[in-house]
């Protein structure tokens, strides 16, 4: 029994001693690199700004950008529609409003985006949409944030 545990033992350390000369001997010492893409422009790779496809989409002002978007939507033109969103939301949103299409329910939705009369500017790159139900009370706030090359993007719906 002493004799087949140290036969296990001096099988273990050779098969071990072998890897690690194997490793040693072969091993690449090329070290991996991560390149920014966008090193030219490095506010452009901090999150929450928009990539350079959609990035012309939207408004001079809050309210264009509304305006375009409610085109779109009566249109049936969803994937315009999605480009009016920050790039954070776009995916998310374009599914929403797909699954409000479906149901038939987008025209509920351009109604109360018709409604919105007067918003807010909270500083010189954020501006907020107040949505008032029937009874003329706030239930959600559509929330707008210009991005670098000067377009608004709705940032919140």
């Amino acid at each position: 029994m002493n004799k087949s545990i140290t036969r296990v033992i001096i099988v273990l350390t050779l098969v071990l001693g072998a890897g690690w000369l194997g490793l040693w001997f072969l091993g690449d010492s090329r070290q991996i690199k991560i390149e920014n893409q966008n090193k030219n422009n490095p506010a452009a790779s901090q999150s929450g700004v928009e990539d350079g496809s959609f990035s012309e989409f939207g408004g001079k002002t809050p309210r264009e950008t509304l305006n375009l978007l409610i085109a779109a939507l009566e249109q049936n033109n969803l994937t315009l529609a999605a480009k009016y969103f920050s790039s954070e939301l776009r995916d998310q949103e374009s599914f929403e409003l797909k699954k409000l299409y479906d149901a038939k329910l987008l025209g509920d939705l351009i109604t109360a985006l018709k409604g919105i009369k007067e918003g807010k500017e909270t500083d010189s790159s954020h501006f907020g949409f107040p949505v008032l139900d029937e009874t003329g009370e706030v239930v959600a706030i559509i929330q707008l944030e210009k991005n670098t090359s000067g377009f608004w993007k709705i940032s919140s719906l």
